[in-house]
């Protein structure tokens, strides 16, 4: 049996579309000990493609297929694999491999998906949620306090609103454009400020009464990340999880310097390694609670095949005006 996959040969920072290539490969019979899955539904994420430019820490090996989550059926089992069963609905979660029809992985790999959710929404239970849950945890924001973030309208940025809200914790929420406002604001945002035209400083400085944000997330950089260091408090933190205007991290040095503001990077791997395994299964059941009571909506996008991969590479890196594009395998 043959099926088709994504391949990648080398990396390109400039013009990471440009690597990927639809291959058909022979589909690879599961050892004892793994399971063959066939893959339905996987989201392109700003991680993925960051993969493909060669900035994303792993030992890759050529040709590498990527996608970091995804979910699918059993499509076979192994001799020596229990509790897992062919035709149940499972999400995978790994260093790359979802971008093809099918992949032999570990059941270590694979977490059961709820009846009740559909594959859209479960192709995406992880790199989104478990960052906005995390981000949120990391700051350690008290109830009632307010957090500030930058592309608050992306899809991650939609669930770290809705997350938020959940906690009784207060957002302040910036967008480039004024039609996302109301749209923002009906998942629960507080505070919606277009940086592009309104004076954030000011805005911040009387929606907290001068109290400013107790900490803030990044995922933009450059002047942005110095802008957000001026509006987070004393001792504050700004997690910076991206780079999407392609710029070096900047602060501002008197913040910084006198105010003793932290700008730290955040990586949900590394994170997630700190958590010991019990730790990480009740998070992951947490997800799923919020996923199927839909505390979290993840805003599915346009579904595309997996011959169309540059597009669908194309239309991810777009603003999320029509939310997370998806591969499908259907």
């Amino acid at each position: 049996m043959a099926h088709k996959a994504i391949q990648v040969m080398g990396f390109n920072p400039a013009n990471p579309v440009s690597v990927c290539q639809v291959a058909t490969v022979q589909t690879p019979k599961p050892g004892p000990d793994e399971v063959l899955l066939k893959v339905l539904c996987r989201p392109v994420n700003p991680s993925d493609v960051v993969s493909l430019m060669g900035i994303y820490p792993g030992d890759y090996k050529f040709p590498y297929v990527p996608g970091f989550e995804g979910m699918g059926t059993i499509h076979e089992v192994g001799a020596n694999v229990s509790g897992l069963s062919v035709g149940q609905r499972v999400f995978h979660t790994g260093h790359g491999g979802t971008w093809q029809e099918f992949m032999v992985t570990s059941p270590r790999n694979l977490t059961l998906v709820p009846d009740s959710i559909s594959d859209e929404v479960a192709a995406q239970y992880y790199v989104n949620p478990w960052t906005a849950y995390a981000m949120l945890q990391s700051l350690k924001v008290p109830e009632g306090e307010y957090v500030l973030q930058t592309a608050a309208a992306s899809v991650l940025g939609r669930m770290f609103i809705q997350i938020a809200h959940h906690q009784g914790i207060k957002t302040i929420n910036l967008v480039r454009r004024n039609e996302q406002k109301e749209e923002l604001k009906a998942l629960g945002a507080n505070v919606v400020i277009n940086f592009k035209e309104e004076n954030v400083l000011e805005i911040v400085r009387e929606v907290t009464k001068g109290r400013m944000v107790y900490g803030a997330t990044d995922c933009l950089g450059g002047k942005t990340t110095k802008l957000v260091s001026t509006t987070v408090r004393d001792e504050g933190t700004i997690l910076v999880y991206g780079l999407l205007d392609g710029e070096d991290i900047s602060a501002n040095p008197p913040d910084v310097i006198f105010r003793h503001v932290r700008v730290r990077g955040f990586h949900l791997t590394r994170w997630i390694a700190k958590l010991g395994v019990p730790e990480q299964k009740k998070l992951g059941a947490k997800i799923w609670e919020l996923l199927e009571k839909q505390v979290i909506t993840p805003l599915t996008g346009e579904k595309l095949p997996l011959e169309k991969i540059q597009e669908a590479i194309v239309k991810s890196q777009t603003p999320a005006r029509g939310g997370k594009i998806l591969l499908t395998s259907y």
